[in-house]
């Protein structure tokens, strides 16, 4: 649920889904070395066969092939069981530190895992606001949020630049764009009524200089 002023994360579908990429290449490689170690002695006994030409097989190489690759295994699972963790840290950080407020007039977001980067977008600014939500995303219940955005005033010289949350949770991308199509209604309708007091403040000083 959004409350306005307070910082918020991408949800919790959006933290497991980062650490599954983050983890993924050391997830693969702890398979592998589980795998290899029920193949080792079949490994050996083959290499230990191409080795000897045909010949008889020498079952004292085969032991040492089979420390060999036992050797190698054992560095490839520490292997595996460091980069899992190490990565599984990287993506914990850099959830915690993707950070965002939705306040009155704004929309602000810090993000970065060495050096961190702010931003804020006022409302104003914010010309649409899309949810796309592919095959992966529904997959793990997540959505692309893409919010365009004009960085100049003056509609001859906009500059459009996307914002964009991806990924973050489907029901949290329903909520801020509810959020955010409510403040841009807001600011034009304020727009308006202000323009509209600001002609009846010039008709009544019209009306006096008349008089």
């Amino acid at each position: 649920m959004i409350v306005v002023g307070q910082p918020q994360h991408l949800g919790r579908k959006t933290l497991l889904l980062l650490l599954s990429r983050r983890t993924t290449v050391g997830f693969i490689l702890f398979i592998i070395s589980g795998a290899l170690a029920f193949l080792i002695p079949s490994l050996a006994l083959g290499i230990a066969g191409i080795t000897s030409l045909g010949g008889q097989i020498n079952h004292g190489t085969v032991s040492t092939i089979s420390s060999g690759l036992f050797s190698l295994n054992i560095l490839l699972f520490l292997g595996s069981i460091i980069l899992f963790l190490v990565t599984l840290i990287i993506g914990l950080v850099q959830y915690r530190n993707y950070i965002f407020v939705l306040d009155e007039f704004s929309l602000k977001m810090r993000k970065g895992l060495l050096s961190q980067t702010e931003i804020s977008i006022p409302y104003r600014q914010i010309q649409d606001i899309n949810l796309v939500r592919t095959f992966s995303h529904r997959l793990f219940g997540v959505s692309r949020l893409i919010m365009i955005t004009a960085g100049h005033e003056d509609v001859k010289e906009h500059d459009e630049t996307d914002t964009v949350f991806d990924p973050i949770d489907a029901d949290l991308a329903e909520e801020i764009r509810a959020f955010l199509e409510r403040r841009i209604g807001v600011q034009i309708i304020e727009g308006t009524n202000q323009a509209d007091s600001e002609e009846k403040v010039d008709e009544r000083q019209i009306t006096q200089n008349n008089a």
